[in-house]
């Protein structure tokens, strides 16, 4: 039930999760991003990086926890950049939550 109800707060971008909270320190959780996909011939998958380089891996992709940052990030991109078809969109990574973790079926980080 624990599990359930994490991932459900974690889901809903309008809820503030005390990550400090003891039940859920040292815990690999996912949490809600914006990122930049890309078009990028030779790629399977193209990420924007920064606002002038891109890469070929979701870790390495540049990620926001805010809309309004990532807004500002994709009106910040160089043209060689915006020749790739830029997309905004929004997923989930992986998030460590720093700390002990008093659950011991928590997947720890």
């Amino acid at each position: 039930m624990r599990r359930h109800t994490l991932a459900t707060l974690l889901l809903s971008a309008s809820l503030v999760i005390p990550f400090s909270a003891p039940s859920v320190a040292g815990v690999l959780v996912q949490q809600p991003v914006w990122y930049v996909e890309l078009t990028c011939k030779g790629y399977k998958q193209c990420y924007a990086a920064g606002n002038s380089s891109y890469t070929g891996s979701f870790s390495g992709a540049r990620k926001f926890t805010d809309q309004a940052q990532a807004d500002r990030f994709f009106n910040s991109l160089t043209s060689s950049v915006q020749k790739k078809s830029p997309r905004l969109r929004q997923g989930m990574a992986p998030l460590c939550i720093k700390g002990e973790s008093n659950d011991p079926n928590a997947k720890p980080c």
